[in-house]
């Protein structure tokens, strides 16, 4: 996928490349490209590419404009007691910021390679709680949300035609998810879920069934409370809760076996603990979440905690591991 194929599914004209060098040596080329052949505007009423003079020459011209949120990112994670998996910018190999949503969240990259036409993309939503780890270049990352975009919504709008148009459907859809969430007896999948829905990017649940297409039946039966998140959420990290990936890709973590009797299944890790389930019941049901530290020295199992209360506990600000 490159920018010339998000820019036909945009159904705008994708102009030559410029001749000369300079293009993909700070940032990723098709990101530079796409910048270069689209007028402002949102693309699938979610996505706002960042504004920048191209070829970009240094990061700290490109960063100028999000340093700001960048610092709020890292205060807010700061004082929740909070990790990534990643630095942020200006760390070395810290994720960029290349663009929002049209809720407020940011899209970043994930700039651990050194080639940055191997930079992937990490989306965030506006309260930095849920962080999606995703595989794609800028250029992928904006045909999968065209491509993946409710029936009668634009490809590409101006920020006017947006104004007048689109904006009302996402103003709707926020206060939706804020009367959902307001309800004091709203269960813990219902409000995951309705939080990672309300990131707003089309084409992320495709790619999160995508994910658990390809785990089909390896692990056996699994909770209903994992499934229902995972069809959701395809990995990253949940309230600084690290939630590997259902499949994983070549070089990251995924849902797996952590001991040989197979009895510990891993879903994640919270500073340098293993989180997962002791599978020891038959029924999937009846699994609840246990840890084993960081040395192997001691497991520990929350006997009152499923993979979605835990969760919802960390989002609502209760950090203990008892």
């Amino acid at each position: 996928m490159n920018h010339l194929d998000a820019v036909r599914l945009l159904g705008l004209d994708a102009p030559v490349r410029p001749e000369g060098e300079g293009y993909g040596q700070v940032v990723p080329e098709d990101f530079e490209l796409l910048v270069r052949a689209l007028p402002q505007g949102v693309i699938a009423g979610s996505v706002l590419l960042g504004g920048a003079d191209v070829p970009v020459r240094s990061l700290e011209d490109f960063t100028r404009d999000t340093a700001l949120r960048l610092a709020d990112m890292r205060e807010v994670l700061g004082s929740r007691e909070q990790e990534l998996w990643l630095p942020l910018h200006p760390r070395p190999r810290g994720m960029v910021t290349w663009g929002r949503t049209a809720n407020d969240g940011v899209l970043l990259w994930d700039t651990t390679v050194a080639d940055t036409a191997d930079w992937t993309t990490v989306l965030t939503d506006t309260d930095f709680q849920f962080w999606l780890d995703l595989p794609f270049s800028a250029s992928e990352f904006v045909a999968r949300a065209v491509t993946g975009r409710a029936e009668g919504t634009p490809a590409f709008e101006t920020y006017q035609e947006y104004e007048s148009g689109t904006f009302w459907k996402v103003a709707d859809d926020k206060r939706a998810t804020a009367m959902a969430l307001a309800n004091r007896d709203i269960g813990a999948v219902e409000e995951i879920v309705t939080r990672v829905r309300s990131i707003g990017v089309p084409g992320v649940r495709q790619y999160a069934e995508e994910l658990l297409g390809r785990a089909g039946e390896s692990f056996g039966a699994l909770p209903e409370d994992y499934l229902a998140v995972m069809r959701e959420f395809p990995g990253g990290v949940v309230a600084g809760v690290r939630v590997f990936s259902v499949s994983a890709r070549p070089g990251a973590p995924g849902l797996r076996r952590l001991d040989e009797d197979g009895l510990f299944l891993q879903w994640g890790e919270v500073g340098g603990r293993a989180f997962g389930w002791l599978t020891a019941e038959d029924d999937p049901e009846e699994w609840r979440v246990a840890y084993v530290e960081p040395d192997g020295s001691a497991l520990t199992c929350l006997e009152d905690q499923t993979f979605a209360t835990f969760l919802r506990r960390r989002l609502r600000g209760d950090n203990s591991l008892f």
